[in-house]
């Protein structure tokens, strides 16, 4: 894995990375929900960014508990302890770590949680090692990760939106990861004793407007700067994409559908 993010870190992605957790905090927190995460447990976040879903399971879990976040980027763990500190989260701590070399914290946790993070991951071995250092017998873990990337699209026939879609893809895959890594997760860990309690899709779609388009949309903005300094995508292929957005925006039955998320929930039963 790369000492800095596929995506980047620069101050136009935060505000993407803002605007996602935005949308996606009441599908987050039914997931928590569902996992049981209540006052006094102790969580562990992996990939934490710049924090807002780890304040969120600071708050939920309270002073009593603890919520630990590792990040490999240095400025996003700085913009996640900042964010503990404003918001009086005491029970929140965010370190630089990388999962793939540096040594995992010796401390137990009663969950773990992750999303989009084991698709970035070039060998999924480490992050399974060390969740069964620091998940005991009986503790969870909880993924959301991408199951079927080719979803994503803005219908009816943005052909070039469908392009980048698939250089989005290429981009993954060419820095070491995996697009679809939850279509493997599950028999992953079946093989080392875990027991699968859940599997659910996630989709997310909206028509035009909606806090989904709007994700999707500044998603096709930011990184396709990114996919063009990569050399995966061209100008001209921003502006036909940008194009076929903009004359979505007069279609009031065009919508935008996304990448499908796997929600995987499961249980350490062995040693």
């Amino acid at each position: 894995m790369a000492s800095d993010y596929v995506l980047g870190t620069h101050q136009s992605e935060l505000e993407r990375l803002r605007f996602q957790h935005e949308l996606w905090s009441p599908i987050s927190e039914a997931a928590w929900t569902r996992a049981g995460i209540q006052s006094g447990q102790r969580v562990l976040d992996l990939g934490a960014g710049p924090g807002f879903a780890a304040a969120d399971l600071a708050a939920r879990v309270g002073a009593t508990g603890r919520v630990l976040g590792l990040e490999l980027s240095a400025d996003y763990a700085a913009e996640a302890q900042a964010l503990a500190q404003r918001n009086g989260l005491p029970q929140l701590e965010v370190r630089e770590h990388d999962l793939l070399k540096d040594p995992w914290p010796d401390e137990h946790f009663d969950l773990a949680w992750c999303r989009w993070l084991a698709m970035f991951l070039p060998d999924l071995k480490p992050l399974l090692a060390g969740l069964e250092r620091c998940l005991p017998i009986g503790a969870q873990l909880l993924v959301h990760e991408y199951v079927h990337w080719d979803t994503f699209a803005l219908h009816p026939q943005a052909e070039a939106v469908a392009r980048f879609g698939q250089a989005c893809q290429q981009s993954f895959r060419a820095a070491g990861g995996d697009p679809d890594v939850n279509r493997r997760l599950p028999s992953l860990l079946s093989a080392r004793g875990w027991q699968i309690e859940e599997l659910l899709p996630l989709p997310v779609l909206g028509s035009q407007g909606s806090m989904a388009a709007q994700w999707m949309e500044r998603f096709v903005a930011v990184y396709g700067l990114q996919l063009q300094r990569l050399g995966l995508w061209s100008t001209a292929d921003q502006s036909e994409a940008l194009e076929q957005i903009q004359a979505a925006a007069s279609d009031p039955g065009s919508f935008w559908v996304g990448p499908t998320v796997l929600e995987l929930r499961a249980r350490r039963l062995v040693p």
